[in-house]
C-alpha cells in the first residue's frame, strides 16, 4: 500500500513509519524543511518538503497514494503557542482531509487523542462515547484536538473513508525530545522525585502503530478507537521505571496547591524569558480532572495488542542506552 504519513519526523510518526516499512508498505512522509529526519534514516522512504498548514505542500505530498495517517500535531499547554498550535492541529487536519479528497485518497487514519475525548467524575474509564466536556476549562490542547477530530470527520460526508484514534500517554523507544520520556531520564539521574497525585493510562507506541495499522486496514469509517494500556498511578509509574533501570527511588508526592503555585510562577516567568516551561496551570488542571481510558473497543474491533507497562519501560529505557541518550545502569549520569 502506498500511503502518506504527516508528523513521520516525530515520536510517534517515525515510529510509525518503521511499521509500515517492515511490513513492505510504500512510504512518503511529509517533512518541514527544517526538520531533520533523523530517526528515519536508513529508511527506504520518499522524503516530501511541506507543512499541513501549507495546503499546496498536502496536495503534492497527497498525490498517488491510497492512505494517509495523520499524524502531525502541536502538544504544548502553553498559551503563547495555541494560535500556532490551532492552525497545526484543526486547520492543518482540515487541509489534510481536503487534499485527500481531491486526489481521491481513499482512506485518511486521524491521530487524534484521549484529549479530545471527555472526564468522567464517577472513577469508571471514559470510553469513545464519553460526552467531550473539557470546554469550561478552557484548556488549549484538548479544544483544538477536539476541534481537529471534527474536521477529519467531516471528510466522511463527502466520501473519504476516515478513521480516527485516540492515543493515551505513549511510551516508547525514539523519544529524543524527551516527551514521557523526559519521566525516565528524571529516575535515570534522581533518587528522590517530587510528583503529584494522579492516574494515567500508559500504552506501548508499538501497540499504538499497530492499532493504527489496523484502523488503516478494517476499522469502521467515522469511528473512534482509544487506544491505550495499563491505568497506572503517578507513583507506582515512578517505582516502574526505576525497576526497569535497576535502582531505588523515593517518590513524595506534592500536594496540588504546590504544584499549582510552581505552574503560576513558571508560567510567569515563561512569559519573559519566551521559553515554554515544563509545567503550565493548563497541565495542572488536566492532571487534576483526568482519568482512565478504556481501549475495549480498539481490542475487539482491531486486534489492538496490549504490551505489559513493565516491559515498554525496560524496552524504552534500553533504547535510551543503546543509543547514548542515558548511560546504562550503574554508570554515573551526566
Amino acid at each position: 500500500m502506498k500511503v502518506l504519513v504527516t508528523g513521520g519526523t516525530g515520536f510517534l510518526g517515525a515510529n510509525l513509519v518503521h511499521h509500515l516499512v517492515a511490513r513492505g508498505d510504500q512510504v512518503r512522509v511529509l517533512k518541514r524543511p527544517r526538520t531533520p529526519p533523523t530517526l528515519l534514516q536508513g529508511l527506504p522512504v520518499e522524503i516530501v518538503e511541506g507543512d499541513v498548514t501549507d495546503f499546496d505542500s498536502l496536495l503534492r505530498g497527497s498525490r498517488g497514494v491510497e492512505g494517509i495517517y495523520h499524524v502531525a500535531a502541536l502538544i504544548t499547554y502553553w498559551r503563547p503557542r495555541r494560535q500556532r498550535q490551532h492552525r497545526v492541529n484543526v486547520e492543518g487536519t482540515r487541509n489534510v482531509a481536503e487534499a485527500a479528497v481531491r486526489n481521491h485518497v481513499r482512506r485518511v487514519v486521524h491521530t487524534s487523542s484521549i484529549a479530545a475525548i471527555g472526564f468522567r467524575t464517577d472513577g469508571q474509564p471514559a470510553d469513545e462515547e464519553t460526552p467531550w466536556n473539557w470546554g469550561p476549562y478552557d484548556i488549549g490542547y484538548r479544544t483544538s484536538k477536539h476541534l481537529g477530530e471534527q474536521e477529519a470527520l467531516k471528510g466522511c460526508k463527502r466520501g473519504l473513508e476516515v478513521v480516527v484514534v485516540n492515543p493515551a500517554v505513549i511510551f516508547g523507544p525514539r523519544d529524543v525530545h524527551r516527551n514521557t520520556g523526559r519521566l525516565i531520564t528524571m529516575v535515570a539521574k534522581k533518587s528522590t522525585i517530587l510528583w503529584p497525585e494522579g492516574t494515567i493510562t500508559a500504552c506501548d507506541v508499538d501497540d499504538i502503530c499497530q492499532g493504527h495499522i489496523a484502523a488503516m486496514e478494517r476499522g469502521q469509517s467515522g469511528r473512534r478507537y482509544i487506544l491505550g494500556g495499563e491505568h497506572v498511578r503517578f507513583a507506582d509509574l515512578i517505582h516502574q521505571v526505576a525497576e526497569a533501570i535497576g535502582k531505588k527511588v523515593r517518590v513524595v508526592t506534592i500536594p496540588r496547591w504546590l504544584e499549582q503555585a510552581v505552574a503560576r510562577g513558571a508560567y510567569g516567568l515563561s512569559l519573559l524569558t519566551r521559553k515554554e516551561p515544563p509545567l503550565t496551570p493548563d497541565l495542572v488542571q488536566v492532571r487534576h480532572l483526568v482519568g482512565t481510558y478504556s481501549s475495549e473497543r480498539a481490542i475487539r474491533e482491531l486486534g489492538y495488542p496490549q504490551t505489559p507497562l513493565r516491559q515498554t519501560l525496560e524496552k524504552t529505557y534500553r533504547w535510551y542506552v543503546e543509543n547514548g541518550y542515558l548511560p546504562a545502569a550503574g554508570r554515573p549520569a551526566t
